[in-house]
């Protein structure tokens, strides 16, 4: 008996980015969740997390408070 391979499914996102580039050359992404994207990822978190660092001036000591804000920015 033959077994059947499953069909390749394409996934996409509805996520979508826009590129940033700060005064110091630095670039990322920024992030913005959706309602029609599913829950919020962690990598979502750590850009968001990360551009605040960036925006801040790139400031050592403030990590957790960066990270929280962006979870609550992004609604998770």
């Amino acid at each position: 008996m033959a077994t059947r391979k499953p069909k390749a499914t394409k996934r996409t996102s509805s996520v979508k980015t826009k590129a940033t580039v700060f005064s110091n050359g630095h670039a990322t992404a920024s992030v913005a969740a959706t309602s029609a994207a599913g829950p919020v990822t962690a990598e979502q978190i750590r850009a968001r997390a990360y551009e605040l660092f960036l925006a801040r001036g790139g400031a050592h000591g403030d990590d957790l408070a960066d990270w929280l804000r962006a979870e609550r920015e992004l609604g998770r």
